[in-house]
């Protein structure tokens, strides 16, 4: 179920904070008053508080409070974090108590199918019981999507594939070989599954399925198909069944500076989703070990003489992954975290922030830039005093305008103060996205 709008678009954090003031001293107060413990969970998951959201919410049953919005709440906090058998579970309930009011079955059906979708559960998407008329890009894309999806055949023993990088900045290049043809890709969280250039699918017969729209950088919009393709090598490892997303993506060459690079796609989220994924910045390699506890202690292992910080993250649907930072003097800020962001900058933030952090809005001018969306954005940059991923700061710091359009902080159902950049991540020596514990692992 989507949930209500903390109120006018216009509010801000200081707002939000406010409020949640007032909502945590009556919860205080009253703390066996469902609709107080609700209201102040519900504003903590506005603020980007979602972990202690849940610690607030988690005890909502049924029988504690049986409103379809706290149900909702509940399960898709789990989502979040992770904990895909209770979101499951408490989806499926409301599926089932929710059948009365059509809006909230629906969402409750889209929350469902977004928590196979994570998993790989296609199968069950293909099941779910969607009312004749209600036709979802996404549902319609898998249910005409044949087999299972991302089977993993691996070359080596130990189950762990070495991809080299052809470049490092301004975004990670490497080449990969789809349905055994070898195209250029570059790797960008800010995306979900694998994207192919129209002309490469083309060329190897995807047939495009479905067609839709969506919003892209700079606040443009851009239409794009879904497919698949029987094979994708990383390396060691083949992938068979991989879902693609078929959007021009030889106009970004052009980020590397006419050096003969043509991009045939990108990789995202999804694909680094069937892994413990390492993005080896001081080898210049992705490490690609299977998602399994060895794994785990093996990477652990090789790390025992460095320094490493881990950074907990969720992941919204179906792909953004979000943390917490600060900027300045200021933390509480919930951090959208691109690693597609090609700028020479480390992050970009939207009107809002700026203004709630008291920064100048900077002059902007025409640029090169090219986001999704094919067209380019009006652009300034300013410098903050530090930006901090979590524990992690980097001082003095260079950030961007332009690229997030005022819409983008209230794009979603919380606050978005704030997009890290390739140009963040690659200050440190690896970064690991462990999508079993919902971690980042940095190693300096």
């Amino acid at each position: 179920m989507v949930l209500e709008s903390p109120g006018s678009k216009e509010k801000t954090r200081t707002d939000i904070m406010a409020e949640m003031g007032r909502a945590q001293a009556a919860f205080d107060a009253a703390p066996d008053n469902a609709e107080a413990r609700y209201l102040y969970a519900h504003l903590l998951y506005i603020s980007g508080e979602f972990w202690k959201a849940w610690e607030v919410a988690k005890v909502f049953s049924p029988e504690i409070n049986p409103s379809l919005k706290a149900q909702a709440f509940v399960a898709r906090l789990a989502f979040l974090l992770g904990d895909y058998a209770a979101a499951e579970r408490l989806y499926g309930a409301l599926v089932t108590s929710a059948k009365s009011d059509p809006s909230a079955y629906i969402s409750a059906l889209v929350g469902l199918m977004f928590t196979d979708y994570v998993q790989n559960k296609f199968d069950a998407i293909k099941a779910l019981p969607f009312p004749a008329g209600v036709a979802l890009p996404q549902h319609k894309a898998i249910t005409a999507f044949e087999g299972q999806p991302y089977t993993l055949d691996w070359s080596t023993n130990d189950k762990v594939a070495i991809v080299p990088f052809v470049m490092t900045d301004p975004v990670p290049l490497l080449m990969v070989e789809v349905n055994r043809v070898p195209i250029a890709v570059f790797f960008d969280t800010g995306a979900d599954t694998l994207i192919i250039d129209p002309d490469i699918a083309e060329a190897l017969g995807v047939e495009i399925t479905l067609s839709t729209k969506g919003p892209f950088g700079g606040g443009l919009e851009a239409e794009f198909g879904f497919g698949q393709v029987a094979s994708l090598k990383l390396g060691d490892v083949m992938i068979g069944n991989v879902p693609v997303t078929i959007l021009p993506s030889k106009r970004f060459s052009g980020i590397y500076k006419n050096k003969g690079i043509i991009l045939g796609g990108v990789v995202g989220t999804a694909m680094l989703r069937q892994f413990l994924a390492t993005v080896d910045y001081e080898h210049g390699q992705f490490v690609l070990r299977e998602r399994r506890a060895s794994s785990l202690e093996s990477l652990r292992q090789s790390q025992r003489q460095k320094e490493t910080v881990e950074v907990p993250f969720v992941l919204d649907y179906p792909h953004v992954m979000m943390t917490r930072g600060g900027l300045n003097d200021r933390d509480g800020l919930t951090l959208f975290v691109d690693s597609g962001l090609a700028l020479d900058a480390k992050f970009t933030a939207p009107l809002q922030t700026l203004a709630y952090l008291g920064i100048p809005v900077p002059e902007v001018k025409e640029t090169d830039f090219v986001g999704g969306g094919g067209g380019v954005w009006k652009s300034g940059f300013f410098s903050v005093d530090s930006i901090r991923l979590g524990p992690l700061a980097q001082k003095p710091a260079k950030g961007e305008f332009g690229a997030l359009p005022p819409e983008f902080y209230w794009s979603r159902e919380y606050i978005q103060d704030v997009l890290i950049s390739h140009s963040f991540l690659r200050e440190y020596a690896t970064w690991t996205l462990d999508f079993d514990r919902m971690t980042y692992i940095f190693e300096r």
